[in-house]
């Protein structure tokens, strides 16, 4: 294989394929003749030494090696409309342009008023951020695909640099038909032998509660996994189970969906969120900047 000769074209070319099913449709959405585009795919097929495309009677396919191949050109993709927008904020007089990956919990809570603190003293400075599971944050930044991590639970990587950003609280959310009156709290044994109702494997919650369950010996018993408080919530409202969930976000939805909230009894329910960076580099001074002003939060 010969990385050289790969051209951005034919990667369109090749998006479009995967798009349409088609290389005569791709071929007139890349404003090309369908001649051009058939020989571009071959070319591409032999610089690569593997077959992408497999014909059949409705058009073509993509064979396993053209998905490998389509998931690094929509990767590419994106890199280039992202160097497309920061070069035109460049010209608008943008001083910096930061990637800040967060999980969900943060998300739902601080993080937001402390970047719109942090982008009114910067009003050059623009911000991407995204959701990603703590164990995926960690990852992500060591590697440098983001300037700044927010996260729950220990930093792993030797490759990052990490503060303290704030503690949150996790209580116990379920239907109010499944509390007895009076009750205020519910210990962890309790706990782990409900229908819990979880954000997806990797998630710092699904974790803690995992761990404490194999101190015991016990095994989680979720019944559904979903991706977001929000849906988490409307699930614990139908009925199937119960969940565990950040305080704040807890009070929000108890509130909109008649829900009750329990405190964790015999088990440390506050928890560190950490701000992260990658050590031995210099980062551009928005990145540091940014740092150091979540960093302030906890010390605030």
């Amino acid at each position: 294989m010969n990385p050289h000769r790969i051209d951005l074209t034919s990667l369109r070319i090749l998006l479009a394929v995967a798009q349409t099913g088609s290389i005569t449709q791709a071929a007139e959405q890349c404003h090309l003749a369908l001649g051009a585009a058939s020989t571009r795919m071959k070319e591409l097929e032999q610089r690569l030494g593997v077959e992408l495309l497999e014909r059949h009677a409705r058009g073509v396919r993509l064979t396993e090696a053209g998905q490998l191949v389509l998931d690094r050109a929509r990767a590419i993709e994106r890199e280039i409309a992202r160097l497309q927008t920061e070069l035109q904020d460049h010209l608008q007089g943008v001083t910096g342009h930061l990637r800040v990956i967060a999980n969900v919990s943060s998300i739902a809570t601080v993080l937001p008023n402390d970047l719109t603190a942090f982008l009114q003293d910067h009003p050059g400075v623009r911000i991407d951020l995204s959701e990603h599971t703590s164990r995926e944050i960690q990852r992500m930044v060591a590697d440098g695909q983001a300037d700044i991590g927010v996260l729950a639970g220990p930093v792993l990587q030797e490759e990052l640099e990490s503060a303290p950003y704030y503690q949150d609280r996790l209580v116990i959310m379920l239907p109010r038909h499944a509390v007895l009156s009076g009750q205020k709290k519910m210990s962890l044994d309790q706990l782990l032998a409900q229908d819990l109702i979880l954000s997806q494997e990797g998630g710092s919650i699904s974790e803690w509660l995992a761990d404490h369950a194999r101190l015991r010996g016990q095994l989680l018993h979720v019944r559904v996994r979903a991706k977001g408080f929000d849906a988490l919530s409307q699930l614990v409202a139908a009925g199937l189970g119960v969940t565990v969930l950040p305080e704040i976000v807890a009070q929000r939805f108890s509130k909109l969906l008649d829900l009750r909230i329990l405190r964790l009894e015999g088990v440390e329910d506050q928890r560190l969120i950490s701000v992260c960076r990658r050590s031995g580099t210099s980062p551009q001074p928005a990145a540091q900047d940014l740092f150091v002003h979540l960093a302030r939060r906890l010390q605030a």
